[in-house]
């Protein structure tokens, strides 16, 4: 058995994360497929539904989830997610 050192350890991290980024690619966003279920939607008439479905006490999963849903359209809608 032996012992490595901190540096020694950070330089192995970053080696084996770099090569995992390396092999997934750069564009692994791109696998993601959109379902256009908020295209007709404004980013006012978005963050209305969101507004609305926040004021609730409680929400169930479904309804969490389309929150969830509608921050990202949102996101996507203001181009936070377009490649830089």
């Amino acid at each position: 058995m032996f012992k490595l050192t901190r540096s020694q350890l950070k330089k192995i991290i970053r080696e084996e994360i770099s090569n995992i980024v390396h092999e997934s690619g750069e564009d692994f966003l791109q696998d993601i497929k959109s379902t256009g279920e908020w295209t007709d939607y404004t980013i006012a008439q978005l963050e209305k539904k969101k507004a609305a479905l926040m004021k609730k006490k409680t929400r169930t999963k479904p309804e969490q989830e389309k929150v969830s849903q509608i921050t990202f359209a949102i996101s996507a809608k203001k181009g936070d997610y377009k490649k830089k």
